[in-house]
């Protein structure tokens, strides 16, 4: 059976794993980053993916790995030497107003960092950084043929003031599952092969943006289908046969020709929890489990204030995620499909039980939590298994691998204690 090594570059964490072509999960590595909004980021990436290689591979010598694939955030923008825009720093490019989510982005790179930028051969995404320092191959991964409105095409490049010469930074573009390379020996300058169940030649597919990479590992790719990403930013997602459109709905392409995903984002869900969470352990002096605290902010009764704040703050994000999910529903009256009653989660907000029902709650929709909370992962490894002809396709493959874990019910109103 074949194994995959699946990696997905967060903003406060790198995750890995090794995933199987039944879905299962051989070994799990999460390892935190210190440096997460300065422009040497990215100087953590590549030791992090080897610290959690030398941690699943220890722990589980019999690992064979058949492929690698990553995914990462985005639009995060990095040089070939290293040098990292990430992408929650702000773009300022006022005179852009197209639909690029990177244009802007190169052009801030640019003027934050003239020296980086001019000496830089190659920008790329998290995502292509690291493929480049494991195979040294350059690629700009794309998922999808009408993605290029929301990347670049050279028009657009050289309107936004970029020269010819300047256009070559960017390399060309590969699909999502295609070949981007294979390890080379000069990686094991950071990665001891054997000692990580590696081989040089191990073949590395293209990955995706990891919210691309999170509904490939839910299976949202038929229409109909709901997810809720909920890591440091949360996107309520729904796949669509057409676009939809509204002023609060993003809309961009399925990685699936024909069809769409729309998305109502609200950025900092899991940012203002883990500021409060900060919060609680400074005043109290010592470190909370993040279970532990959830209990005791859902269980408040108003005695004690800190938690009763917390309780009020897992409320209102459970509220945003209703009212997100009206927004899509409202959006999607007249559609051909009928609106889902169930939502798949994934991400750090999925790992707490407590927190699951009350959006169970609070929504009134059923919520399915993924085997593997990290989807991005379970992503990777449909697109890489798709690229050894494991199965046909990204729709598949999702549905192969794609394990429900919990299912949560709401609960009926007397229970509720929102």
């Amino acid at each position: 059976m074949k194994q995959v090594l699946c990696a997905d570059i967060g903003t406060s964490s790198l995750k890995a794993a090794v995933i199987a072509e039944d879905g299962s999960i051989l070994a799990y590595s999460r390892k935190k980053f210190l440096l997460k909004s300065t422009k040497y980021a990215s100087k953590e990436w590549f030791p992090s993916f080897v610290n959690a290689c030398q941690d699943m591979f220890s722990e589980n010598p019999e690992l064979k790995v058949s492929a690698i694939c990553i995914s990462g955030n985005g639009p995060t923008l990095t040089a070939s030497t290293g040098e990292t825009l990430l992408w929650n720093e702000e773009a300022d490019c006022p005179s852009y107003s197209g639909k690029s989510l990177f244009i802007p982005r190169i052009i801030t790179f640019k003027n934050k960092m003239p020296e980086v930028w001019k000496e830089a051969e190659t920008i790329f995404s998290s995502t292509e950084y690291m493929i480049y320092l494991l195979t040294e191959s350059k690629v700009t991964i794309i998922p999808e043929n009408r993605f290029i409105d929301f990347w670049w095409n050279k028009e657009e490049l050289l309107k936004a003031g970029l020269s010819e010469e300047e256009c070559k930074k960017l390399p060309q573009y590969a699909f999502t599952g295609s070949l981007a390379g294979r390890l080379t020996r000069k990686a094991e300058s950071f990665l001891s092969f054997e000692k990580n169940g590696l081989t040089e030649g191990t073949p590395v597919f293209c990955g995706a943006p990891d919210f691309v990479s999170a509904l490939a590992g839910t299976a949202t790719l038929n229409p109909g289908l709901l997810c809720d990403r909920a890591g440091s930013s949360e996107g309520i997602n729904l796949c669509t046969p057409s676009p939809v459109y509204s002023d609060k709905i993003r809309t961009m392409p399925s990685v699936i020709p024909g069809l769409w995903n729309a998305a109502v984002l609200f950025k900092e869900s899991g940012s203002k929890y883990s500021a409060f969470k900060k919060k609680v352990e400074r005043e109290a002096g010592h470190e909370y489990q993040h279970q532990d605290l959830v209990h005791l902010c859902l269980s408040a009764d108003g005695s004690n204030q800190t938690y009763t704040d917390g309780k009020y703050l897992l409320t209102q994000i459970a509220l945003d995620v209703r009212n997100a999910v009206d927004i899509l529903k409202e959006a999607c009256v007249n559609s051909s499909f009928d609106f889902p009653t169930e939502m798949t989660i994934t991400g750090g907000q999925a790992a707490n039980d407590e927190w699951n029902q009350l959006k169970a709650n609070i929504t009134g929709l059923t919520i399915k939590v993924a085997q593997c909370h990290d989807a991005e992962l379970t992503g990777c490894a449909v697109f890489a298994f798709t690229g050894l002809k494991v199965f046909e396709n990204f729709t598949q493959a999702s549905l192969a691998l794609f394990k429900a874990a919990k299912v949560f019910k709401p609960q009926d109103s007397e229970n509720n204690s929102f």
